[in-house]
């Protein structure tokens, strides 16, 4: 299971909408991009900008970005879910992910959900950024 899908499921579990792991139509929260519908939804992609692993430490600091999008006629879907997702997630510790990854830390960046805009479609969107502390040992970096 990929990290991505460990965020989606989460999300999922704490009730902020529907991740389909096996990508399946029907949900409202999606890996990587936005597909064309539905209107409102929420992509979950991994980006840099994190701090370098510590040598043989199994810790990792990660950066999310979750990009929300609403409808063309009224703010207030898209708005509201990324509020959801940043509610959530900020200060978020101490838990499994789906997957097995163990969380430390959630905390979001900016104080708030930002306004990016409207999309190709006149669809109004936001962006969360999360920094996540995560443990993940490997061969390289086992656990404490």
């Amino acid at each position: 299971m990929t990290l991505t899908d460990e965020i989606g499921l989460l999300l999922d579990e704490l009730g902020v909408g529907e991740y389909r792991l096996d990508g399946s139509a029907g949900g409202n929260l999606f890996a990587t991009s936005l597909p064309l519908a539905p209107d409102v939804a929420l992509a979950i992609a991994l980006y840099g900008d994190g701090a370098d692993a510590l040598g043989g430490l199994p810790e990792d600091d990660v950066r999310v970005q979750l990009r929300i999008r609403g409808t063309k006629d009224n703010p207030a879907p898209g708005e509201a879910l990324a509020q959801a997702a940043y509610d959530a997630l900020n200060g978020l510790m101490y838990r499994a992910l789906p997957g097995g990854t163990w969380l430390q830390m959630a905390v979001c960046q900016g104080g708030a959900p930002a306004y990016i805009g409207r999309d190709e479609n006149g669809r109004h969107e936001w962006t969360v950024n999360v920094r996540l502390v995560l443990e993940r040992p490997t061969t390289a970096r086992p656990g404490f």
